[in-house]
């Protein structure tokens, strides 16, 4: 058995150390220039000046950002839905019918991951300007659940391939049809999956900006990440308290749903990983 000796433990904690400050560092910079006083905004000190609140309640009782962020969580949300809904019925497909041409498409769902986003985005313009969705939050939802459709998919498809052919059986002879058998026998067996495309979904577009950015160009209706864009940047001069101090009202949605969720996260993203 593989004996850990000082060397190789002083060499691990120093790795991690050096990791953790590659990571977080960042982040408590982003904290630290948030809770500086604007005078103090280009000065190195690093938590140990004065420190205001002033720059976070200037975020927080913008009624634009606060409108960007209301934005970003109808189009998070409702993109984190339809994805996880559509990667259900389409994972249940592949796994539990025997179909023409359905190995086809399970391998073209995972060919189009192949393609980078900027490329798709020519197509998926010009989609949406002749379907007449351009500008609107349907151009952005149908965009990301397209983005976590092939992820999502796959990942559903190895929970639904576990659940015992018998199962189902069991079901259609008390009378029930697929979409009864899916409702109360098939997805409440593969909730951690579930959850967990529903925080990937969530995530990416959440943090998406190129196509939240060309999609939609109405103010009024951009979320926050290319509302904050356009806020900040192209500016004379730049406050970067407030920009600082509104990169951690961004951060505080995610950071709450992957806290109250991260059992099911762990747990859908390890199933599968120890045969029995």
């Amino acid at each position: 058995m593989f004996r850990k000796t000082i060397g190789f433990r002083i060499f691990f904690w120093v790795c991690m150390a050096g990791i953790s400050i590659f990571v977080f560092f960042p982040l408590l910079w982003m904290i630290n220039t948030a809770l500086k006083p604007t005078s103090d905004t280009y000065s190195l000190v690093f938590f140990t000046g004065p420190k205001t609140m002033d720059n976070i309640m200037h975020i927080v009782t913008d009624q634009k950002i606060m409108g960007y962020l209301k934005n970003s969580l109808i189009v998070s949300l409702g993109s984190s839905l339809m994805a996880t809904l559509v990667c259900g019925l389409a994972g249940y497909s592949f796994s539990k019918f025997r179909y023409r041409g359905r190995k086809f498409v399970m391998g073209m769902f995972m060919m189009s991951q192949a393609f980078p986003h900027a490329i798709l985005l020519l197509s998926i313009y010009t989609i949406m300007q002749k379907t007449g969705l351009l500008g609107s939050y349907w151009a952005l939802l149908i965009s990301y659940v397209v983005f976590t459709l092939p992820i999502g998919t796959w990942t559903l498809k190895g929970y639904f391939d576990q659940i015992p052919d018998s199962l189902i059986e069991s079901a259609k002879i008390d009378g029930a049809n697929h979409l009864q058998i899916m409702g109360k026998v098939v997805l409440p067996l593969a909730v951690p999956g579930m959850i967990t495309i529903a925080i990937y979904g969530f995530v990416w577009s959440w943090n998406d900006l190129l196509y939240s950015m060309t999609l939609v160009t109405d103010n009024a209706k951009r979320t926050l990440a290319s509302g904050l864009v356009m806020t900040f940047l192209g500016m004379g001069s730049t406050n970067w308290g407030y920009m600082m101090a509104a990169s951690i009202v961004a951060v505080i949605p995610v950071t709450i749903i992957f806290i109250c969720l991260q059992r099911y996260f762990i747990q859908g993203m390890t199933s599968g990983a120890v045969k029995e």
